[in-house]
């Protein structure tokens, strides 16, 4: 089987290495200082719960070629970086699975439309982090879940095999049967923590111990959830109903339990900071579902004035 990773950020990285270790032929995507980074040293990276360094030596390349042949394409990188890529992916007609992994408001249209239905699959991401000259420092758990999910929900033979690679490498996979509405209640969730973060004048300690800052995001988590609920998704994965149902004070509990740490630092605040045009432009695509609700946001909308 025959990878391509687009995107060496934090997490493409992370997941070419683990793959490549695995035993799977996975190629990097990369430009820049970031290709010559890996053709050096290599993909260094420090594992930040289990204290180690490992050192992964992967094939690089700096283009995908319109000839280029491979059973998948995990596109992992910012979503307001994603429609640059577009025509190259639309250009070569050999991959027919391509799988964008990260935050999505719109779910599948904007991908469907360059790339056609059948080629087009979403998911999420297990892992966080961030990125020190040509190292990478990485927060994950093996209890954390990768998901996938076909836009019609069902399980696919190409899902079985995503879910078959990632659990060979060492990761939990768990399936969707409803990925778009995953995606915009994930967007719910982060969207208001993220522009938390930059209310609290980017220190996540400091908006830990802030009670109106937690208040507020909590109420705008709550809001966003019923717009979601009035048009129509569900709630995914079906845990989250507890950011819905659940009293505020029991859900600033799980809030602070980890935005306050070192690894809410590395993995909330860092994202918050360095993809803040990312941050903005999922802020946005759920500024366009608001619109369609007519519900009023009072909470959301205080909250996009950080980011904006």
């Amino acid at each position: 089987m025959k990878i391509l990773i687009y995107g060496a950020g934090v997490i493409g990285s992370f997941y070419t290495a683990q793959l490549f270790s695995a035993g799977y032929d996975v190629t990097i995507l990369a430009r820049g200082k970031r290709l010559e980074d890996i053709k050096k040293y290599g993909i260094v990276i420090d594992h930040f719960l289990q204290k180690q360094q490992t050192v992964t030596n992967v094939p690089a390349v700096d283009k995908l070629d319109k000839n280029d042949v491979y059973d998948f394409i995990f596109v992992i990188m910012q979503k307001n970086q994603t429609y640059s890529i577009l025509p190259f992916l639309k250009e070569n007609r050999f991959c027919n699975n391509i799988v964008f992994f990260g935050n999505n408001g719109m779910g599948g249209k904007e991908y469907i439309e360059s790339l056609g239905k059948e080629r087009v699959l979403l998911g999420f991401p297990s892992v966080g982090g961030k990125r020190e000259d040509h190292k990478i420092i990485v927060a994950y758990q093996e209890s954390s879940t990768i998901t996938i999910g076909e836009l019609d929900g069902r399980v696919s033979r190409r899902i079985v095999d995503i879910a078959t690679m990632f659990d060979k490498a060492g990761f939990i996979v768990k399936t969707s049967d409803d990925i778009d509405s995953w995606l915009k209640y994930h967007i719910a969730l982060v969207s208001p923590l993220a522009n938390g973060v930059h209310m609290a004048e980017k220190n996540n300690f400091e908006l830990k111990d802030n009670k109106e800052a937690m208040i507020l995001m909590i109420k705008a988590i709550k809001e966003g959830f019923r717009v979601l609920r009035k048009l129509k998704y569900p709630i995914r994965p079906k845990r989250m109903k507890t950011f819905y149902y659940y009293p505020n004070f029991l859900i600033i509990r799980l809030i602070k339990k980890t935005i306050g740490t070192e690894v809410g630092k590395l993995v909330l605040r860092e994202h918050a900071i360095t993809a803040k045009e990312e941050m903005k432009k999922i802020a946005d695509e759920f500024q366009e579902l608001i619109k369609e609700s007519g519900l009023i946001v009072p909470s959301i909308n205080e909250l996009y004035e950080y980011i904006k």
